[in-house]
């Protein structure tokens, strides 16, 4: 290097020309920012020093060194426009400068001296097909992707990447993965909800600048994952206003009246069967209404075999019709009341009244196609959202903000028919939605800029949720099924300080909060419920008034709407017979096989929250041109609670007794039931009630250096994850429950309790000891039987004393439990490209994944109750170590043309440590249980094959192809559970997980011109796996056929295509579009669950006895057999307008 080169260079960085240029940084977590490097040169290949580099629109810059290299960190992702400017020489710009998180976006510059002052040279940069720095399998979609794709929110961005499998309900398996391995982050955050691994925070898509889908190896700063990170950045404000406002309408648009059915009791009922139109009821017609005026009167109560218009005499031949059937009515042709008689045939006693028992479902020509139609319901769903943006006034544009607002209503894709009321009356056979959903999101952030180098933001995010949940059995009897409620809250708040150009360091702290809670009435809610009111209270009341009620199908009867009974003088009991809402016993009603239910009430109550706050340290650096490090520490603490519980009858209550007579104390739950049926939440300490909260602990370290040498870049680093679950467990597995006993004295009796016996002890009862359950079952036992004494040694009562003083001091119960302690593990990671040319690159990944299992599967059934049985329930485990995934990956990624490129990824997973459930464990006295285990196992092999063009000349697409292999012992921990009732026994061998799914093709197009873009997805999937099983038949003997391995037939294939249109155009002077999405354009009918005989969700052998209807059942066979939740979504058609401000 010459010394004028060097003078130069010293003489730019004394006159500071760039002062702060480089220096500004927006608010934004680590894996949030990509790079920008390169480097400039002069026209004789020279490298020029102390060049300016300023990416336009922002205050993002450097200079160059001594080399001619620079670099700018910390860029948001996003397309940029880059100049490079210099004393003495032309201004160059390259536009469309792609940065993409994680990543390095090559900017290099060639200047030539300046001829005429002021000249600029602008350059367009071409988005690379190939990122020569990237190590892992990972895919970006950007928010113009997100915007003209018929997508409608991240999941279905999810979906299309290669080595995703989606399960029906929803869930995301990344490279044979259970579903909660996969990570959420938002601002390189992680705002996975711990208790399922599900996305416990949502960023609506006009939020999103871009989604990031890693389902490689990935780096040391992602930590409790073992399969995969959706990272999601948002949106910034700008310096500008904008906004945009959304509106589209529509729904579902299908034909299919087979599969989305509905069936009345009375469509095709008569008043009585004149089959022969002669007038008369002869044999085999229902008629006895000789006298034409459509009553029944005296002496039309017989059975007209013979059509002589009279009674022969015979009872055999000619039965009276004295029977009275379901209804309370005459007719009895079913037998409902049980007395073997089946006089008169229905349906019709010829009264011309539809009196229930006359009744025969039959399917609707058009089941409820009607509202599956876009033409006659445009409103199915409704969608308003928007966004606006810009800076604070009066701030001098220091203070932006960018917010987003939705508002999302949809009525679903099944309905049914209000045949019944919960408490079993006929309702009015509306037809209303059954999975009815609405969200209402928000989210808002400030960012404030205290200095060039010190930038603070706040973000808010709210969503608000409420749904009802599919469930056929109340299909006709709608209000009883629960209501829904989701409620989250997140508040970010952050500090970014640049100390140099090439180093800064983020304080990150995360307020988060996702809630969910059932509800259908209030607990002491019933129908006709009873209360005591004074004499000014019944003074304010009609006493007149009167209500009309159904007393049949088809009658209906005017009552008084007040039921009184006085109880003294100025106190009164009153019932309001208008209340016909409230829960009802959950064995009230008895519904038959192939029948829907004729009323109750979905009566369990669930509801948790999962609370952290999080504090972080984040410091990266570019200590030189080649090495960039990243290091972080973490902190979080958990405020977690779930409440299960199921409402039951209240009894009476009673007291006990002890066998002299002696009076022990009062039970609740003991005694008869109270009629009528009133709710109640039992004590936690039963087995219908579940209740926890914990506070577990979270602290981490990593360390990440990206080297980035000429011709090998390298991801290297390591993580330290410490977890404290804050939770006990059981000291002795043959009693868990660790429950305490009571040894007492009474005044003629002493006995044993168990403590939550009584709520209430008698005065007269002293409590002598607090013994084991083992101390009570031996001492009882001494009661019992007595003792074996020798008398030439001690009396019967010395003997009995010392045993029972021996039991007390063996057995004497104490505190059965201990604290769980912490887990820790540490994860090297690595991952090496290659590049092979300057458009092709070989990248090579490896890894270690740690993850702590589902908070569900370490707090379930925290009183640890177990019944005495030989499947008595499962026990949570707070401590299971943490998962383990050992990842390996290598792939070839290669430009073939112009702006299209090929990816070929192999990648294998071993997974240890899989949450399973134990082996039988032996419960004292009697009964086994098992308990949550590290015991599973499962390994994923296969490849992915990526072919991708960028939009240019007005096409774009890609086509992703995985073949993968997805085996495992267990799909989910509950299996081996579910296997041991079955009397089945454990698996050794390894076999298809539930989502293993071998073949999956993905594609995607786009086309467009100036003002419109047509895009498609198209999905096609090959059947996930089933277990087959016989319906019928029976095999005996040494041959016989012992069953089907599980998962060893697939279900039929998948196939989906998806399709978007959108025109541009100025509405009143404002940027517009109107756009259509279809997704399912061809109405496909796929298959996602099955019947296990048949293979197929069309049909099943099961029901090739039964009738298609029966007066006993509701609704019709054909219901059963064609289910519309084992399908996927029909056609649904949105239709809309977005608007620019």
């Amino acid at each position: 290097m010459n010394y004028s080169r060097y003078l130069i260079y010293q003489i730019v960085k004394k006159t500071k020309l760039f002062t702060h240029i480089f220096i500004l940084l927006q608010f934004l977590y680590a894996g949030t920012t990509g790079k920008i490097s390169g480097k400039v040169v002069d026209e004789n290949n020279q490298p020029l020093i102390g060049c300016n580099i300023i990416v336009k629109g922002t205050s993002y810059g450097a200079a160059t060194n001594l080399e001619g290299e620079y670099f700018i960190i910390n860029v948001p992702p996003g397309t940029y426009n880059i100049s490079a400017s210099m004393i003495g020489y032309g201004t160059v710009t390259i536009e469309g400068t792609q940065v993409i998180v994680d990543l390095t976006a090559k900017s290099d510059f060639s200047l030539k001296p300046e001829t005429i002052a002021g000249e600029e040279i602008i350059v367009t940069a071409e988005k690379p097909t190939v990122r020569l720095d990237q190590t892992s399998m990972s895919a970006v979609v950007s928010s113009e992707d997100i915007e003209n794709l018929p997508v409608t929110d991240i999941g279905d961005i999810i979906e299309l990447q290669a080595g995703i499998v989606r399960d029906p309900n929803g869930g995301f398996h990344v490279r044979g993965g259970r579903s909660s391995e996969v990570s959420f982050w938002v601002d390189g955050v992680a705002t996975t909800d711990s208790y399922d691994g599900s996305s416990g925070l949502e960023v609506e898509n006009a939020g999103i600048q871009e989604v990031q889908v890693i389902s490689g190896t990935f780096n040391a700063e992602y930590g409790q994952a073992m399969s995969g990170i959706v990272n999601v950045v948002t949106k910034d404000g700008g310096e500008n206003f904008e906004g945009n406002l959304d509106f589209y309408s529509g729904g579902y648009h299908s034909s299919h009246s087979d599969l989305y059915s509905l069936s009345s009791p009375f469509s095709n009922w008569e008043s009585f069967t004149d089959i022969n139109g002669d007038g008369n009821w002869d044999y085999g017609e229902i008629l006895y209404d000789l006298n034409n005026n459509g009553t029944w009167d005296e002496g039309e109560i017989y059975w007209d075999r013979n059509g002589n218009q009279s009674w022969d005499g015979d009872e055999g031949s000619e039965p009276l019709n004295d029977d009275v059937g379901y209804d309370g009515y005459l007719g009895d042709y079913y037998d409902y009341n049980g007395d073997g008689k089946t006089t008169q045939p229905s349906p019709g006693e010829g009264n011309g009244r539809m009196d229930w028992g006359e009744h025969e479902f039959s399917l609707d020509k058009n089941g409820y196609t009607k509202y599956l139609n876009i033409f006659e319901n445009i409103f199915q769903q409704t969608n308003l959202s928007g966004s606006l943006s810009g800076p604070v006034p009066l701030l001098n544009k220091r203070l932006t903000f960018y917010s987003t607002f939705r508002y999302y209503q949809s009525s679903g894709r099944y309905y049914g028919r209000k045949l019944f009321t919960p408490t079993g009356n006929f309702s009015d056979e509306t037809i209303v939605p059954l999975s009815p959903y609405s969200k209402l999101s928000g989210q808002f952030k400030l960012t404030y800029k205290i200095r060039p180098d010190i930038k603070t933001s706040y973000t808010g995010y709210i969503t608000e949720k409420s749904y009802k949940n599919y469930d056929s059995y109340y299909k006709y009897n709608p209000d009883g099924l629960l209501q829904h409620f989701e409620s989250d809250q997140s508040h970010m708040l952050s500090l970014t300080h640049s100390i140099n150009q090439s180093t800064f360091y983020e304080l990150k702290y995360l307020d988060f909060s996702s809630g969910y809670n059932q509800s259908l009435y209030d607990i002491n809610d019933v129908p006709n419920a009873s209360r005591i009111i004074d004499q000014s209270e019944l003074d304010a009341l009609n006493l007149n008034d009167s209500i009309q009620v159904r007393m049949g199908y088809d009658i209906f009867k005017n009552i008084p709407r007040y039921d009184l009974d006085s109880l003294n003088e100025n106190m009164y009991q009153i019932i309001d017979m208008s209340d016909q809402s409230g829960y009802v016993a959950s064995d009230e009603f008895i519904t038959p096989a192939w029948s829907f239910g004729i009323g109750g009430t979905q009566n369990g109550r669930f509801s948790r929250n999962t609370s952290f706050k999080q504090l972080k340290f984040d410091i990266s650096s570019q200590i030189n041109p080649t090495h960039f490090i990243k290091a972080g520490i973490l902190y979080k603490v958990y405020d977690i609670w779930a409440d299960d519980k199921f409402l039951n009858y209240k009894t009476v209550g009673e007291w006990s007794v002890t066998q002299n007579g002696d009076t022990l104390g009062y039970n609740p739950l003991a005694g008869a039931r109270m009629n009528p049926f009133t709710p109640i939440i039992n004590p936690t300490y039963t087995s219908e009630h579940d209740y926890f909260r914990a506070s577990p602990k979270e602290f981490s370290l990593f360390i990440q250096d990206k080297i980035e040498l000429d011709e090998l870049i390298i991801n290297a680093g390591t993580r330290f994850d410490y977890f404290d679950p804050d939770w006990k467990v059981p000291t002795n597995d043959q009693l868990p429950g660790n429950l305490k006993y009571y040894l007492t004295k009474t005044q003629n009796d002493t006995t044993v309790f168990w403590e939550h016996d009584f709520s209430l002890l008698h005065d007269d009862v002293t409590i002598i000891d607090s013994i084991t359950q083992q101390g009570a079952v031996s001492i009882e036992n001494l009661f019992t039987t007595g003792v074996e004494y020798d008398s030439t040694v001690e009396s019967y009562t010395q003997a009995f004393d010392r045993q029972l003083y021996t039991y007390r001091d063996s057995f004497r119960w104490g505190y059965g439990y201990k604290t769980v302690k912490p887990s820790y593990q540490i994860s090297p990671r690595i991952g090496i490209a290659y590049p092979i040319t300057d458009k092709g690159v070989i990248h090579v990944s490896y890894g270690h994944f740690f993850q702590v299992p589902n908070f569900s599967f370490l707090y379930e059934n925290p009183e640890f109750e177990i019944t005495n049985n030989n499947n008595g329930g499962i026990l949570g485990n707070a401590d299971l170590k943490p998962e383990k995934t050992v990842m390996y990956e290598i792939g070839f990624k290669q430009e073939i043309a112009y702006r299209t490129a090929i990816d070929l990824t192999i990648f294998y997973r071993d997974t240890r440590d899989w949450v399973g459930i134990s082996t039988a464990i032996k419960k004292y006295p009697v009964g086994n249980y098992r308990k949550y285990e590290n015991k599973d196992y499962a390994n994923t092999r296969g490849f992915t094959l990526v072919l991708d063009r960028q939009f240019t000349g007005g096409f774009g697409g890609g086509v992703d192809y995985t073949w993968m292999i997805a085996e495992g012992t267990y799909s989910n921990p509950q299996d081996a559970y579910f296997d041991a009732q079955d009397n089945q026994a454990p698996r050794l061998n390894m076999l298809p997980l539930d989502w293993d799914q071998t073949h999956t093709l993905n594609f995607r197009t786009t086309f467009g011109g100036k003002n419109w873009i047509i895009s498609s997805i198209g999905k096609l999937w090959t059947g996930k796996p089933y277990t087959p099983e016989f319906k019928t038949g029976v095999v005996s003997g040494s041959g016989a056929f012992a069953g089907f391995a599980d998962n060893s037939e697939r279900k039929p294939n998948i196939f989906d295509l998806d399709i978007r249109a959108s025109y541009s155009l100025s509405l009143l002077g404002l940027k517009s579009n109107l756009y259509c999405n279809i997704y399912n354009l061809l109405d496909i009918r796929n298959e996602f669950s099955v019947w296990n005989d048949t293979g197929r969700s069309t049909y099943t052998l099961t029901a090739k006895d039964v009738s298609l209807t029966d007066p006993g059942r509701i609704g019709h066979l054909n219901e059963h057999l064609l289910r519309p939740d084992w399908y996927g979504e029909p056609r649904r058609v949105n239709i809309g307008i977005n608007v620019s401000l």
